[in-house]
């Protein structure tokens, strides 16, 4: 079972990993296609991953929190993390190795959005939604 000292880990990774998708976009030109490949795989596979995770454990367990606020929380982070959830998506699909070739620069643009998104998300739920699980799992 995940925990919330797990979920935390797979952010700082996810921080690690957008990092280095960051430094990539920085380039003038595109790193070698076998190098961005791999970062967005690990991308992919952790995030998708991590959400997995959330929506199993995590929000079920603060969905049914006997604290209304708490459920409230959950239920507005669940609905904005859809909608990024879908723009990821909707990011990775149009972004195949001959779209980025053929336009590195509007990759590198929506990218940098994918990116800081990804990251405030990530901050929000460190600093919001996670210490609310936390109280959660110490009062049952």
């Amino acid at each position: 079972m995940a925990t919330i000292q797990h979920l935390r880990e797979e952010h700082a990774e996810l921080v690690r990993i957008v990092g280095r998708l960051s430094e990539c976009v920085s380039r003038i030109a595109p790193p070698p296609a076998v190098e961005l490949f791999a970062v967005r795989k690990q991308l992919n596979a952790t995030l998708i991953g991590h959400l997995k995770a959330e929506d199993w454990i995590l929000y079920p367990m603060l969905l049914a929190s006997g604290d209304p606020a708490t459920a409230a929380t959950a239920r507005e982070f669940m609905d904005e993390m859809g909608g990024l959830a879908a723009a990821f998506l909707a990011y990775a699909d149009k972004w195949s190795a001959t779209a980025i070739d053929s336009d590195w620069q509007g990759y590198c643009s929506e990218t940098k959005g994918i990116v800081e998104a990804l990251t405030q998300r990530i901050l929000r739920e460190n600093r919001e939604l996670y210490p609310l699980a936390e109280r959660e799992k110490k009062a049952a």
